[in-house]
């Protein structure tokens, strides 16, 4: 299975680009959650945050802070920076991406809903998390 961003990165798929580095692209989503939503990727493929080299995601954060930056210069307020990498966080595309939507106050718009979850003092909920990170600490 080809991958469809690297496809755009290819010019064999169409898409609306918007902006590009030489090492990265950033592009109109399929379905955007905002106006101006854009997504920005690495042109070389890498799945997901767990194997993207530190490297390249700094260049992928770093020009999504760019573009950020001269979106609020321009009309926009607030921006929402997100990701998720694998299938258990609804990752859709197995090709390391950020989504950047920019914000602005009057918009009305809710891209952090509530999930629901409550935590509890007694129920250990950071207790697994201290002993991954120490025992994984680098």
């Amino acid at each position: 299975m080809t991958c469809p961003f690297c496809a755009i990165v290819a010019e064999e798929e169409e898409a609306e680009v918007l902006d590009e580095t030489a090492k990265t692209l950033a592009f109109a989503p399929l379905e955007p959650v905002s106006e101006g939503h854009l997504l920005v990727i690495p042109k070389a493929h890498h799945e997901n945050l767990f194997d993207i080299p530190d490297s390249t995601f700094r260049t992928v954060v770093t020009h999504a802070k760019t573009i950020a930056e001269r979106l609020r210069d321009d009309e926009f307020d607030g921006v929402n920076v997100l990701h998720a990498s694998g299938e258990a966080a609804q990752q859709s595309v197995p090709h390391f991406h950020l989504h950047v939507a920019p914000r602005r106050s009057t918009d009305g718009l809710d891209l952090w809903p509530d999930s629901g979850y409550e935590a509890s003092d007694s129920d250990g909920s950071y207790e697994a998390v201290k002993a991954a990170l120490e025992g994984n600490s680098q």
